[in-house]
């Protein structure tokens, strides 16, 4: 007897035949047969009247019926509690290695405290508040402009600071130790795609015309290795976050402070608080709490 032969039992009896029981449960009518007939082995008793059409529960088969209902539910509500518990994964997106290398330092802290079951997996920025809408995660870690006016997501910032200019070798400019946004804007710039920095893209033109500047994006890059080719090999200047985890050993690209620079990041904790279950909220506590007692200090 097991778990599965209780259900087919109750199913046949709701639904009044073995037919339509072996289809609610996706298998063949034989199948559900031979696991009621082991439980009447089991019992040694007979437990439905299949004389009668729609079949009905023999008087012992009553009183099966009514407890398996039971025994049911009690494991539905079982299995909910273990996966709102420990098992429960807390599923994080991100989608740079800037984002994923302030999150493991979070976490490195963190896990003394509760040993969290994490999920962790790269989405392309254009795409990471769709997803939490979508509830495909419960939270993400990435530059707080994918959430321009989504209302209902909320934010727990992380880390914040300036961008840079990313300048190559070739570039007149590559030796300056600051440069103003006149010169950056006076050369021509290489950008990640909007496909992929999606919103980041349309509030970097904004600042810049509330500044009475327009950019000379002559280039496009899919992904940051193809950004500072280009930068090198095309004498154009490229935008970088401060501390941003690039190989420099070769001194190729200099990442330069820029003057009354208008363009500021974040890096956030992202979540729909309504989507959270209790393991998600305890996580997003413990996150709170580390960032509290960093700012103690």
């Amino acid at each position: 007897m097991n778990l599965n032969s209780l259900k087919y039992f109750v199913d046949v009896i709701k639904l009044g035949n073995f037919t339509a029981a072996g289809k609610e449960n996706l298998v063949a009518q034989a199948s559900i047969s031979q696991q009621i007939q082991q439980l009447e082995n089991h019992f040694d008793c007979l437990l439905i009247d299949r004389s009668k059409n729609p079949v009905v529960p023999t008087e012992k088969g009553r009183v099966l019926f009514e407890e398996s209902e039971k025994v049911l539910k009690q494991f539905t509500l079982l299995e909910k509690a273990m996966q709102e518990n420990v098992s429960k994964k807390i599923r994080i997106q991100y989608s740079s290695i800037m984002d994923i290398q302030i999150l493991a330092e979070i976490l490195d802290e963190i896990t003394p405290i509760d040993d969290f079951n994490i999920e962790i997996e790269k989405v392309s920025l254009s795409n990471i508040a769709r997803c939490l809408n979508q509830k495909k995660y419960d939270f993400a870690v990435t530059f707080d402009s994918e959430f321009y006016e989504e209302i209902d997501i909320e934010t727990l910032v992380l880390y914040q600071g300036e961008y840079l200019a990313g300048v190559g070798t070739h570039h007149p400019l590559y030796k300056s130790k600051s440069l103003t946004m006149k010169q950056v804007y006076e050369s021509e710039l290489i950008m990640l795609s909007p496909e992929k920095i999606g919103k980041s893209y349309q509030l970097m033109l904004n600042r810049s015309l509330n500044k009475q500047l327009e950019p000379q994006i002559s280039s496009f890059a899919d992904d940051v290795e193809s950004e500072l080719l280009l930068i090198q090999q095309k004498k154009l200047l490229g935008f970088f976050p401060e501390h941003y985890p690039l190989n420099l050993n070769n001194n190729l690209i200099n990442l330069i402070p820029i003057i009354d620079n208008p363009h500021k990041y974040k890096i956030v904790l992202a979540y729909k608080e309504k989507n959270l279950d209790k393991r998600s909220r305890i996580f997003l506590n413990t996150v709170k709490k580390f960032k509290q007692d960093r700012k103690n200090q």
